[in-house]
């Protein structure tokens, strides 16, 4: 019997960062080992060249090299998914084919921003990327960053056979319920690490997320945990996760998350300008809250 997008791609997916060198040029070479790193913890694959892999501070020929090198080093192992999205249709195509041509499992986007497409506009684009790739389609609905592409219309996507899923950036986990309910054998990711639980809870697959970069044997752990009934033992996983999240907020996401990185031993360098630098206060509070809640 033929699997479902949600019996297929389910699972913890950690949201890949890009390693950089000193001069900010794609760090190719740190990529393998870090990939061993993370399927170490559990992880079910890699979602690739998203906003944790600074997707919008890259060319589209930086996306497509990091595309290849993550196929490179995975090696067949795990779901790799491809985040194409750009404010750029044929951007967007481009990317996309990067990823088909590396053997990636599947594409993401995220809906066009800064100009005030309509909806309409919005599932053209998404429609247009459904025709030119192989690889079935994984809708990013990130409200807070992008506006227009409201339920009905991701509801409308959902009805399209190429396009096989939705990762939810939301802290709205009704439109989470309502989505896997409109089509149940679709894959529905939470977005939020902080909410993992509660997403899981209301229905979803699986979750993609930045920290599971750095601390994806305790999602996987609590993955587990749902799935089999433990739900003390999940909530409490989910509290411990949350206490290294509001350390990763008060310093800054992206910066800390590579922070804690290079505290296990994976120098990905710093992130691209204009976001900042982690200063010695910043190493001090992530290596407390390592220390408490990450060395086990």
């Amino acid at each position: 019997m033929t699997q479902s997008p949600a019996q297929t791609f389910g699972g913890i997916l950690s949201a890949l960062v890009t390693p950089y060198r000193a001069d900010f040029s794609l760090n190719e070479e740190i990529i393998p080992g870090l990939i061993d790193h993370e399927l170490a913890q559990g992880v079910a694959g890699f979602y690739v060249g998203g906003s944790t892999g600074e997707a919008f501070l890259q060319s589209p020929e930086e996306r497509g090299r990091l595309i290849a090198a993550v196929a490179r080093a995975a090696k067949g192992r795990g779901t790799l998914i491809a985040h194409v999205g750009t404010i750029a249709t044929e951007d967007t195509l481009r990317i996309a084919r990067s990823a088909a041509d590396a053997g990636f499992d599947a594409v993401s986007a995220i809906p066009p921003f800064y100009y005030d497409f309509s909806a309409a506009e919005l599932i053209a684009h998404y429609k247009a990327l459904a025709a030119a790739t192989p690889l079935p389609v994984v809708v990013y609905n990130f409200g807070g960053r992008t506006g227009k592409l409201g339920p009905n219309e991701i509801m409308q996507l959902l009805d399209d056979p190429r396009i096989i899923g939705i990762k939810h950036t939301s802290q709205d986990l009704f439109q989470l319920e309502r989505f896997k309910a409109h089509r149940p054998d679709a894959v529905v990711y939470n977005g939020y690490d902080e909410m993992c639980l509660g997403g899981l809870a209301m229905g979803a697959d699986g979750a993609i997320g930045t920290t599971y970069n750095f601390m994806g044997h305790l999602f996987v752990a609590l993955y587990k945990a749902f799935q089999e009934g433990r739900m003390a033992e999940a909530l409490a996983l989910q509290k411990r996760a949350n206490r290294v999240i509001e350390v990763l907020i008060d310093v800054g996401v992206f910066p800390a998350t590579k922070g804690f990185l290079k505290l296990q031993g994976f120098d990905c360098g710093e992130c691209r300008a204009p976001f900042r630098r982690l200063d010695a206060k910043d190493w001090q509070k992530l290596e407390a809250c390592a220390a408490e809640f990450l060395n086990d």
